[in-house]
């Protein structure tokens, strides 16, 4: 009898290590998937909203939201090149009566991935450059400044469009066994096409955007070459910085008021939540609310976002 299960074991021997061999290629498709296409994920504007106005100089609000969700377009499961769509719109609610919602910014965009070649030897690293162009406009028609010279905020046209080209870094930089960290720089241009004329000498057509993005694993930091999947993080932390170039209110080149803007957040997803998180945001910086670019502003606000990792 042994000698018949040895026979049979020894007989089946090419079929089973062939079978191992097409699971172990069909294994490392799959990391190589989870790893390019989540760090896609993680490039992706989180849509999110807020309670009120929060602490700062913006004016009393029911909330802020951005709606931004994304379609993924690839080729296949292992593809080094992908794309996003997005048709993405930003609104503030004004704590008035009625609760209006005035000139909404819409931003839809496109955005093109390349996946590079790892060059820091570490299996989990899916760097990737990018190429996203992007149309933000408000709607509306109206002449730019009122009867009184001030800035037409509800009726005012404002329209520009953007290309933002850069390279997006996952890869390990702090000391520590429990988190996964993810860096993008980028430069951001306005061309003159499709764009209000009023905007020249006001509104910075040059930028350059930095974002450092920190995901901490209760536990130990996710390797998707070994597991396949990543796990999922319950704390995130993102610093975005963006340097304003340009002719701005001829403004000094360091003037910090005029030409840095500066974001923090940190997200908490309780184990009970999926797909949401509550944040809290600090920003200093221009406006980012179409008719509003010209004001600077300082918030502090917290509320909910959406949860991009799977």
């Amino acid at each position: 009898m042994k000698k018949l299960l040895l026979l049979i074991v020894l007989f089946h021997l090419p079929a089973i290590i062939l079978v191992e061999q097409i699971l172990a290629q069909d294994s490392v498709k799959a990391k190589t998937e989870t790893s390019f296409f989540n760090a896609i994920r993680a490039n992706q504007a989180e849509s999110y909203i807020t309670f009120g106005q929060g602490l700062g100089n913006i004016e009393p609000l029911i909330f802020e939201s951005l709606i931004a969700p994304y379609f993924l377009l690839r080729t296949s499961h292992d593809a080094r090149l992908g794309a996003t769509l997005s048709p993405a719109i930003l609104i503030r609610m004004q704590a008035e009566e009625s609760f209006p919602v005035r000139s909404p910014s819409y931003m839809p965009n496109i955005t093109f991935y390349r996946q590079l070649r790892s060059t820091f030897g570490e299996k989990y690293d899916a760097s990737y450059l990018f190429l996203m162009l992007e149309h933000h406009s408000n709607g509306q028609d109206g002449e730019f400044y009122n009867e009184d010279d001030s800035y037409n905020i509800e009726t005012g046209n404002f329209a520009t469009n953007l290309i933002e080209f850069g390279i997006f870094i996952n890869r390990n930089l702090l000391p520590f066994q429990s988190t996964t960290e993810y860096f993008r720089t980028s430069v951001e241009l306005h061309p003159n096409i499709g764009r209000e004329d009023e905007l020249n000498g006001k509104y910075s057509f040059l930028r350059w955007n930095n974002s450092f993005r920190i995901l901490r694993i209760p536990g130990q930091r996710p390797k998707p070459a070994q597991s396949g999947h990543f796990s999922q993080p319950q704390v995130q932390t993102r610093v975005e910085t963006a340097w304003l170039f340009g002719n701005i209110n001829h403004a000094a080149f360091f003037n910090l008021k005029e030409r840095f803007n500066f974001s923090a957040t940190i997200a908490y997803r309780p184990k009970a939540l999926r797909d949401v998180s509550f944040f809290l945001n600090f920003y200093t910086g221009k406006d980012y609310y179409n008719m509003q670019f010209y004001r600077r502003i300082n918030t502090l606000r917290i509320g909910l976002q959406a949860f991009a990792f799977k």
